[in-house]
């Protein structure tokens, strides 16, 4: 061998050790300190609330935990109800109670980890913990002498800070808006999306009335525009909106009489529909589409511009909702496919009993395609989270609840869902 090749292989040794130490350096670099915006899907929503156990299950908490750090946030003992401890027995009288008034098991000076349900780009900006809209003016009365007899008044515009709804009370406490956060926390990692509830809004009214581009395109760019400009992000991952109108939560509907306008997508809870809009129609259905399109194009290039990776979560979700998802144990032995659906006996699923955000085994799922994405964008290997334990001791699957079932048979569920007919 003579000594120019020589040079060349121990320089190649060496280069592929460096890389190999830089990669690893690299990954604890990036998730040095982890941040989050975003919302219910981020903060652990599950069962129509948020508490510790549900939010110990959410993606940002899961794939940091797997990438070797951890984020820290402000743990949440309600409002409302988790559906699944109250139709199992589990949470009593002082438990519903206790749940409906909600509060905090627990708190921290500065979160790293600020999502808050339902949140999107736009409250990321401008709903702090005190404040609904930090932004926000009215005007008021300022009293002044103009002369040394004459007592008078002139209107000002000043801060109008309505109070935000509970979860954002909760979660982000005093520490300001999701943006403020994160400008005091300084993360060197960023998980950043807040987009599904720019669209979920159409499902969870069926109507398409609370659709706004400009909006969302406006307050996104500005939302990535003020991230790049912190200066610490290295990294980070930023994923696509699902199509809200196969969520389990939406279920066909055809009008007895043959009218079009009540045909269509209804809440799963509506034994009937009495009025248009307690249904989406195949127009509005194409209007929601072509939306969740932009929006998604939208996503993909502010990943791309922020040199972040990109987790196609809507074609996950299609792959789900018609082939499944297989669940199998190292042994071999497989419950089957799990499908995007609420579990039933015999059909495990992915849905919680709200039928829009994910059990404890669907967090896993959308937690490992983050995973998937990010090693691919920054050749990183971090361990996906085992989806046969999040199925194993996810108690909605193993031991599943036929929610509606039970608002149809029972009396006491018949009031509920008369209850939430009114209401909703």
């Amino acid at each position: 061998m003579n000594i120019r090749n020589f040079w060349k292989i121990l320089s190649g040794t060496f280069l592929i050790v460096g890389a190999s130490t830089l990669s690893a350096q690299s990954q604890a670099q990036m998730f040095s300190r982890p941040g989050v915006i975003g919302d219910s899907l981020s903060q652990g929503f599950y069962g129509a609330t948020v508490e510790e156990k549900t939010q110990n299950w959410a993606y940002p908490v899961l794939v940091s935990k797997q990438a070797g750090s951890n984020v820290s946030y402000n743990v949440l003992k309600g409002p409302y109800l988790n559906f699944e401890d109250v139709l199992k027995g589990d949470c009593g009288v002082f438990c519903i109670a206790a749940s409906i008034i909600g509060g905090n098991g627990s708190t921290v000076g500065l979160p790293t980890h600020a999502g808050i349900t339902g949140a999107d780009y736009t409250t990321v900006l401008q709903t702090s913990g005190q404040c609904e809209n930090i932004n926000a003016t009215t005007w008021a009365k300022q009293w002044y002498w103009e002369t040394w007899y004459w007592y008078t008044y002139r209107w000002i515009q000043v801060p109008d800070c309505q109070s935000p709804d509970k979860f954002h009370q909760f979660g982000l406490r005093s520490s300001g808006t999701q943006m403020q956060v994160m400008q005091a926390v300084k993360p060197s990692f960023l998980f950043g999306t807040a987009a599904a509830n720019h669209v979920l809004c159409t499902a969870l009214s069926t109507s398409t009335d609370c659709l706004d581009q400009a909006r969302f395109l406006r307050d996104i760019r500005s939302t990535m525009s003020k991230m790049a400009a912190i200066g610490s992000i290295k990294g980070g991952v930023l994923f696509t909106v699902p199509n809200v109108t196969s969520i389990a939560f939406l279920e066909n509907y055809n009008d007895p009489q043959g009218r079009v306008n009540y045909s269509g997508l209804k809440a799963f809870f509506r034994s009937s529909v009495s009025d248009p809009s307690q249904v989406l129609d195949k127009n509005e259905v194409a209007t929601i589409t072509n939306f969740l399109t932009s929006i998604n194009n939208e996503v993909k290039a502010q990943a791309v511009a922020m040199g972040f990776a990109l987790a196609d979560l809507k074609v996950l979700f299609d792959d789900l909702k018609e082939n499944g998802r297989l669940i199998k144990s190292p042994s071999g032995y497989s419950p089957g496919y799990a499908k995007a659906n609420w579990p039933l006996p015999g059909q495990p699923g992915i849905f919680g009993l709200d039928g829009v955000h994910p059990n404890m085994y669907g967090h896993s799922v959308f937690a490992n395609e983050l995973i998937k994405a990010i090693n691919s964008k920054y050749g990183y290997s971090i361990p996906q989270v085992s989806e046969y334990t999040a199925w194993y001791y996810d108690s909605l699957n193993r031991n599943p609840v036929d929610l509606k079932k039970f608002l149809t048979d029972t009396l006491f569920g018949q009031f509920i869902s008369w209850v939430i007919g009114i209401f909703v």
